[in-house]
């Protein structure tokens, strides 16, 4: 079995002239990153492995979802390929995860991550929002083998209510 839980960066801010991948959160988006790792039901799923895209706005998210949901003491791996918007070298990262892991966090960007959960999952999901986190299990051994999954859970924060 295999289970990936994935996470949209939360809200960026657009104030300031910076590249893409410089862009930090805004204050909605520490404020629903800090929300959304503060759920029982993110924090009950503790993964092996954490991964996530090496743009600013995603790391933040991930140290927030450290910080409430799993442990500041727990190893991120940062990959230019989850900086992915088409979901091909998302594809391509989920397929080439270490087989000896079952549980993983990947913190990454759309359109990739709702390309991939519809492409992975039995729930067509329209578009994943900022800090939206979708959780996926695999009755399978293999990470290449990661299809007809099931969507466990859902979580957008303009559903929940803090």
């Amino acid at each position: 079995m295999k289970s990936i839980v994935f996470i949209r960066h939360a809200k960026s801010s657009w104030e300031y002239q910076l590249p893409d991948e410089k862009r930090p959160l805004n204050k909605r988006g520490l404020f629903d990153a800090e929300f959304m790792s503060s759920l029982d039901i993110v924090k009950s799923f503790q993964p092996q492995a954490v991964f996530c895209s090496t743009a600013k706005r995603t790391r933040q998210t991930c140290e927030l979802f450290l910080k409430n949901a799993i442990s500041t003491e727990t190893e991120v791996h940062y990959s230019d390929q989850l900086y992915d918007f088409s979901g091909a070298g998302l594809e391509a990262f989920i397929n080439a995860i270490d087989p000896r892991l079952s549980n993983v966090f990947i913190f990454g960007h759309n359109n990739a991550l709702t390309s991939i959960v519809n492409h992975k999952g039995d729930q067509y999901i329209v578009n994943i929002p900022t800090c939206g986190v979708v959780k996926i299990n695999f009755d399978t051994i293999d990470w290449k083998d990661c299809t007809d999954g099931i969507v466990e859970y859902k979580l957008f924060p303009k559903n929940l209510n803090p």
